[in-house]
């Protein structure tokens, strides 16, 4: 029986420039004929084995349309193909995720259509459970399904990611765009290396053990549901039989299923490393465009698996033609308002702008990203040399910390000094040793670029397991922000959504208040009723999930406040805080060494400190308040007090392990016509 290779179908895409293998079964001899435009090109062979194997010249009409035409004594095939440029998706579910779920798809179809773009999509066969899959134990040399290239509307139920590339690389390159997509969602990287590759590597090999994820080849297909993503096997089933073919690059978006801990982390970095070899083999040395996976809190291993995954993906630029893709910077949507509530925050709908990038790197528009090369002291600041791209002199920058030499990070403030060189600066670390950048659970507000918007790669000095002296600076902290991401990784047990940073007290039923936020910080305005007894507050975002509010690591809240009256005065009666078994407590108020009950505001911003190191419960007696305690505070109100109208604002609060506030000019506590019968015994 007559057959060619899988990959052959009618539309298929081959790349140009490159001999052009033609491979497949037959018995005896074989005629293999290749013609379009005025060329035609014939190859007569016989068949050993079963297999037959031609190649011919180079191609490099991407115009016409041409004829492969296969025959024996007793069968003939004829396909229509084109020269163009192709390429390898490999991924999971974001590579994988449909155009039909993503924004605009309707768009992007009539774009397609208009194209000579292509996907031929490796799919699953139908299962109804994940152990219904299985994989080939051994690299085969045909794909053991058939699949066929799909153009125009047929690609509504494609991957998104491979419709928008191919799309955006044929109307830029003006010639024939395919795709081989081969992901599928909760695949694991070590599936797509081969176990030649992996037995190598005695260490590789007892980490994949250690994790669960070896399968000796006796239990192959034998592990139930983790069956489709086996060591191996989808390298095995959709990579090993694209040998012999040639492509112009690589695009790989997986990571997700090793978002674990710092551990998991490494041995991602060191299977990604063996991938990129194997591919390398088979395919030679192309353009390997790896996307960092989604921020998100994903709530096992440490909670900080995200981060180290794409922290390897970063470091992968060390090898050659890799491009690193950030994603922090591209605003996640999810919900497409069309009625089908698929809701997930690390599947996002606007895949558009990842595609974008993908098609930038692929065809040498933008193959590196910003990054800092190197941290030296100079001044009692963190000096980065920044490479790969030009900063504007002068911007300033959020999404830094800094350490000295204890390892403790703090939040600090950052601006391009030179067109190359960042100067990263804190009160709190004098003497900077290291330097983080958008190395956190949200980087909403991470937003150093180059001149031509490029996000900065995230970075730190140290590559070590998260600890305690990690600071990841919550929003409240951050001047203008608004609003801030919650992903909780899905709305079935959590939510993904925009939060207010900060809204009216939740505390105390206290009086209404009008909240801006701007770049001059949070401003506040009431009209305190006595029914209120002339409280009003503001409540920052304390508890939300995966953000840490660092209540417990820092031992005080430095702040910049202002306020002024109609009438009289407004006075700041300090922070409250509820525990979660419902108790509320006030730390110490801090002004220059003294410890009011409240503090008189003035016009001009003054700078006083919260001390969470002790406090007082709701009778005032004063407690110690230990980290235990401090790890237990779900709520916070900043409270103030005035009888008219009244207006405050919040400049910055920075966390801090030393007061800093101003002196203090109290009033007096027991002022004249203070009522003695509320005064509770000292005992209490």
């Amino acid at each position: 029986m007559l057959k060619l290779h899988g990959y052959y179908g009618n539309g298929a895409i081959l790349q140009r420039g490159r001999p052009v293998t033609v491979s497949g079964f037959s018995e005896g001899e074989t005629l293999c004929t290749l013609s379009g435009g005025r060329l035609k090109r014939q190859v007569r062979t016989r068949a050993e084995n079963g297999t037959f194997r031609v190649v011919f010249p180079e191609i490099t009409d991407t115009v016409n349309e041409f004829t492969l035409s296969v025959q024996d004594e007793h069968d003939r095939l004829e396909y229509k193909i084109r020269f163009g440029d192709v390429y390898i998706a490999a991924g999971q579910s974001n590579m994988s995720y449909v155009l039909s779920a993503a924004e605009d798809y309707e768009n992007w179809l009539k774009r397609a259509e208009k194209l000579p773009a292509g996907v031929l999509n490796l799919e699953e066969a139908p299962f109804s459970d994940l152990s219904e899959i299985t994989r080939p134990p051994y690299p085969l040399t045909d794909f053991c399904r058939e699949y066929a290239w799909k153009y125009g509307r047929e690609l509504k139920g494609v991957s998104a990611l491979s419709v928008m590339t191919a799309v955006l690389l044929s109307e830029k390159s003006g010639v024939p765009v395919g795709v081989v997509h081969t992901a599928m969602g909760g695949l694991s990287a070590e599936t797509y290396m081969s176990r030649a590759t992996c037995e190598k590597d005695e260490e590789l090999v007892e980490f994949l053990k250690k994790t669960g994820r070896y399968t000796p080849l006796e239990q192959f297909n034998a592990i139930g549901t983790r069956n489709y993503t086996q060591l191996g096997g989808v390298y095995n089933e959709k990579i090993a039989p694209l040998e012999g073919f040639s492509f112009s690059g690589i695009i790989w978006y997986l990571g997700e299923s090793s978002a674990w801990d710092y551990e998991v982390g490494q041995g991602f970095g060191r299977i990604m490393r063996y991938v990129i070899k194997d591919f390398t083999a088979l395919f030679g040395v192309l353009p390997f465009v790896a996307v960092m996976i989604a921020p998100e809190y994903y709530a096992y291993g440490d909670g900080y698996g995200y981060l180290y995954v794409n922290e390897e993906i970063a470091g992968l630029e060390d090898t050659d033609k890799v491009t690193a893709v950030p994603v922090y910077d591209i605003e996640p949507r999810w919900l497409k308002p069309d009625g089908d509530f698929y809701f997930h925050p690390i599947h996002t709908v606007n895949k558009a702008p990842v595609a974008e990038r993908i098609a930038k790197a692929l065809s040498g528009d933008r193959t590196k990203y910003p990054r800092i090369v190197k941290v030296e002291r100079a001044g009692g600041k963190a000096v980065c040399t920044v490479a790969e791209g030009k900063l504007e002199t002068g911007a300033e920058y959020c999404g830094f910390t800094v350490a000295g030499e204890n390892g403790k990070y703090y939040p600090a403030r950052a601006r391009a000094v030179s067109e190359n060189k960042i100067e990263v600066y804190g009160k709190e670390a004098e003497n900077p040793v290291y330097v983080t950048y958008a190395f956190m659970q949200y980087q909403d507000f991470c937003n150093a670029k180059d001149i031509t918007g490029a996000p900065l790669l995230p970075y730190r000095s140290v590559k070590e397991p998260v600890g305690e002296g990690y600071c990841f600076p919550p929003a409240f902290t951050v001047r203008g922000a608004e609003k801030v991401y919650e992903n909780c990784f899905g709305w079935n047990v959590g939510s993904c959504r925009k939060v207010p940073v900060w809204g009216k007290g939740v505390i105390y039923d206290a009086s209404d208040v009008n909240i801006t936020v701007n770049d001059e910080g949070v401003t506040a305005e009431s009209l305190p009723s006595a029914e209120k007894y002339s409280l009003f507050g503001v409540s920052p975002a304390i508890c939300l999930s995966g953000h840490k509010n660092h209540i417990a690591d820092y031992d005080y809240w430095n702040i910049t406040l202002s306020g002024e009256a109609e009438k009289g005065e407004v006075s700041f009666e300090g922070i409250v805080v509820r525990a979660a078994n419902g108790d509320v407590f006030r730390p110490l108020i801090c002004c220059g060494g003294k410890n009011p009950l409240s503090v008189p505001l003035k016009k001009e911003p003054a700078a006083i400190a919260v001390c969470w190191k002790k406090g007082y419960r709701e009778d005032l007696a004063e407690l110690e308040f230990d980290k235990n305690m401090r790890k237990s505070f779900v709520q916070a109100e900043f409270l103030f007090r005035a009888v008219s109208r009244a207006r405050i604002n919040i400049k910055d609060v920075s966390l801090s392990d030393t007061d800093r506030s101003e002196e203090y000019s109290p009033r007096k506590e027991n002022a004249e016509g203070s009522r003695s019968d509320a005064v509770l015994p000292e005992n209490s």
